[in-house]
């Protein structure tokens, strides 16, 4: 039996795979298409009414399209894949792939996907050829079972600071949410109003918030060295001109990044600034140690600026 030109062109443009539907509508007949799926196989049936034109292994494309085919044309992806799709890093390798289907609709259930279905659904973005839900709603369903708040500040952190999002389009996507997850992101987006970028930022204001002797500090302000240059410390106590800055390893430790660390704190110095240099590990292991380290600092700068 020969599969007809235009529907092996469509295959091409759908990764491969087709619907019964697309299927029969070309000139295949459900005995055809029982032929080239029966002994000696040409296709494989990946959902009900979804085949591929093959029957090599299958990849996370081929899951993701046939995924939508099976929920229909409103469908999206949405969650962890639909992040990585965006090219967000701090995605948990083992997330489920989520596909968002309108409320109406009634997909039976895939081994390999999840099916949630919304009673309004937003309007996609076309990312890597697939329909994606915007960040901010892809970012929240990424959340959605999550128990670490960790890991929670990390995507929404990742979010804004590469511009994929805005904390106000975060919080509208959140009101009214009511997932068990939904109080962890709700603290992740206070922190992220606050202005603080990274997880560490969030857990460093965790330790500052237990002081009895110092404020809040600005967070990711832009200060100025005495060129004019701009300088962005993690968090600032302007009064006092000290500074912290978390030292993550992955991004201080190798090549260059170690010089460019040193130029900034020498800038840092030559302004007459105070820089007090916390590791992440740190801020988990003994907080209580950061803490009095920072407010030593303070302290003493407001003393000195005092004097």
């Amino acid at each position: 039996m020969t599969v007809p030109e235009e529907l092996l062109r469509l295959a091409a443009a759908q990764d491969g795979l087709v619907t019964r539907r697309q299927a029969l509508s070309s000139g295949m007949t459900p005995a055809s298409i029982r032929h080239v799926l029966g002994p000696g196989r040409r296709w494989q049936r990946l959902a009900r009414g979804v085949y591929a034109t093959f029957t090599g292994a299958l990849g996370l494309r081929h899951q993701t399209r046939a995924a939508l085919l099976h929920a229909g044309p409103s469908a999206m992806v949405t969650g962890g894949h639909a992040c990585r799709a965006y090219g967000m890093r701090y995605v948990s390798s083992d997330a489920p792939l989520v596909v968002l289907v309108p409320w109406t609709t009634q997909p039976g259930p895939l081994r390999f996907a999840l099916m949630r279905r919304v009673r309004k659904p937003p309007t996609p973005r076309i990312v890597g050829g697939f329909p994606v839900a915007p960040p901010e709603r892809s970012v929240l369903d990424a959340c959605v079972g999550a128990r670490s708040l960790r890991t929670v500040r990390a995507l929404l952190c990742e979010a804004v600071q590469t511009g994929l999002t805005t904390p106000e389009r975060l919080a509208a996507e959140l009101a009214g949410a009511q997932w068990d997850a939904a109080r962890l992101a709700r603290r992740a987006l206070d922190d992220v109003r606050a202005g603080c970028r990274s997880a560490p930022e969030c857990e460093l204001r965790d330790v500052v918030a237990a002081s009895s002797v110092i404020e809040e500090p600005a967070w990711n302000r832009p200060l100025h060295d005495t060129g004019g240059r701009p300088l962005i410390p993690d968090a600032c106590w302007h009064e006092a001109r000290v500074v912290v800055e978390i030292d993550s390893a992955e991004w201080h430790r190798l090549g260059d990044l170690v010089e460019r660390t040193e130029q900034r704190r020498a800038r840092y110095a030559a302004s007459g600034w105070v820089v007090v240099p916390v590791s992440p590990r740190r801020l988990r292991e003994e907080p209580a140690v950061v803490l009095a380290e920072i407010e030593a600092a303070v302290l003493a700068g407001r003393r000195r600026r005092a004097g």
